[in-house]
């Protein structure tokens, strides 16, 4: 797999560009919303020297929209790894390349009031659970285990309240998106992950961050201020493994 050369004791967290992250250790390789059509509206164009896909990586997909989701790109460099997500997802890419690797992961919609139960895949040493949440009319967030890591990728989620959170456990990284209205501020001060990493912001807002500035008119105070991380593409983290 595409794991870094560091040691088996830390995983690297980089950043493709967008909602896209690439979570690799040793031994995995995790790709999320990592092949997506940049637009300036957006943020900058993915950075194309992390998005190498060796055999037995895995592409997570949230949802089908362009900037999360370009078929045409994974279906060119997705190789002989494996792509994971909802329906919609998975039956463009088998319409491009058959002899792609795919894994539809469809959970079920929550009823009202209820929270989103999770659908289970394991694929080698990774464990991928999908919630359904509130998007697109397939869109999934992801709990990612791989030898004692865990990551929650939200996607953009427009209500994290559909989460149970003491269900997920712990989470030693997070991927969120700072939309207003979705009670992401609770949902990061009630998960209490080791790291967090702000997702879908646009140049300006991550130019506002390295000013200091943290989103003005987006939030009021930061959770876990010290805990956060915000990566421009092509920047990495390493998280040391829990003992």
């Amino acid at each position: 797999m595409n794991g870094t050369s560091d040691s088996k004791s830390s995983v690297c967290v980089s950043g493709i560009g967008n909602a896209g992250f690439r979570v690799a250790a040793a031994d995995f390789c995790v790709f999320v919303d990592a092949f997506y059509v940049a637009a300036s509206w957006i943020g900058a164009p993915p950075c194309r020297r992390l998005q190498r896909v060796s055999a037995n990586d895995l592409i997570l997909v949230t949802h089908c929209h362009p900037d999360h989701f370009a078929p045409e790109d994974i279906a060119q460099r997705a190789g002989n790894g494996t792509v994971v997500g909802p329906g919609t997802v998975i039956s463009r890419l088998r319409t491009l390349q058959p002899a792609i690797k795919t894994i539809c992961m469809d959970p079920p919609k929550p009823e009202v009031g209820q929270s989103a139960q999770p659908v289970t895949v394991h694929v080698a040493s990774v464990t991928i659970h999908a919630f359904r949440t509130l998007h697109s009319s397939d869109h999934n967030s992801y709990l990612v285990e791989a030898h004692g890591f865990r990551f929650f990728h939200d996607g953009d989620n427009e209500d994290t309240r559909r989460i149970n959170v003491a269900a997920l456990g712990r989470v030693d990284a997070l991927f969120i998106a700072p939309w207003q209205g979705s009670g992401w501020t609770d949902f990061v001060q009630q998960l209490q992950p080791r790291k967090w990493f702000l997702s879908h912001l646009t140049e300006e807002e991550l130019d506002q961050h390295a000013a200091g500035v943290f989103l003005p008119g987006i939030c009021e105070s930061v959770p876990l201020a010290d805990r956060l991380v915000v990566l421009r593409p092509g920047q990495s983290c390493r998280i040391r493994l829990s003992p």
